[in-house]
């Protein structure tokens, strides 16, 4: 049961079992769930020196938007069954800008360094929007990036800003300093039903 739940894969470690069979206990009450698939789930818990276990769970770009519909249901449930912090991520691909077939050929934007990193970060803060982002230069000229976050998610991201932080450098060797802020602007939070107007 826990192997239909992978794009793509057969053989499967036994983390990816464990998380497997959580994402197919979770279906009977979220019922969504049952359209996501995983790519891969990666133990972060020694790259980082974590106390608690963290992993990664990366899944195929298209089934990023259910994700996000989901994804403020979906990770407290995942959490309480895997016993871990689960960071959940879309698998992106960076292409070279000097790579291709044809000499007409341009990249997409979608495949650039800069915009794969932000949507990295964006995924991992997940089901939270960023506010603002701003870069600091140290004054030993090292770079680290303050990111704003809704003062409203406080409760729910504090406890995961740790491995957030920790999981982002080993992948993209950035440094994330995380600041909350009030917002007085109105956006729609990621998986939020619309409010029909009168």
């Amino acid at each position: 049961m826990a192997a239909n739940k992978f794009w793509k894969k057969k053989e499967l470690s036994s983390l990816e079992q464990q998380v497997g069979s959580a994402l197919t206990q979770i279906e009977t009450t979220i019922t969504e769930v049952k359209n996501l698939k995983v790519s891969s789930v990666v133990d972060y818990t020694a790259k980082i020196n974590a106390k608690k276990q963290v992993y990664l769970v990366l899944i195929p770009y298209p089934c990023l938007s259910i994700y996000n519909k989901i994804s403020s249901k979906l990770l407290p449930e995942l959490e309480k069954r895997v016993k871990a912090t689960i960071l959940v991520a879309a698998k992106r691909t960076i292409e070279s800008k000097w790579v291709k077939s044809h000499r007409s050929q341009t990249r997409p934007n979608s495949r650039t360094l800069t915009s794969v990193y932000e949507g990295l970060l964006e995924d991992l803060i997940s089901p939270s929007v960023i506010l603002g982002r701003r870069t600091r230069v140290r004054v030993d000229g090292t770079k680290f990036y303050r990111i704003f976050l809704d003062e409203s998610d406080q409760k729910e991201l504090e406890h995961r800003l740790d491995a957030i932080k920790d999981v982002y450098k080993v992948l993209t060797t950035r440094d994330l300093e995380f600041e909350f802020r009030r917002d007085d602007t109105f956006y729609q939070k990621r998986g939020a039903k619309k409010v029909a107007k009168k």
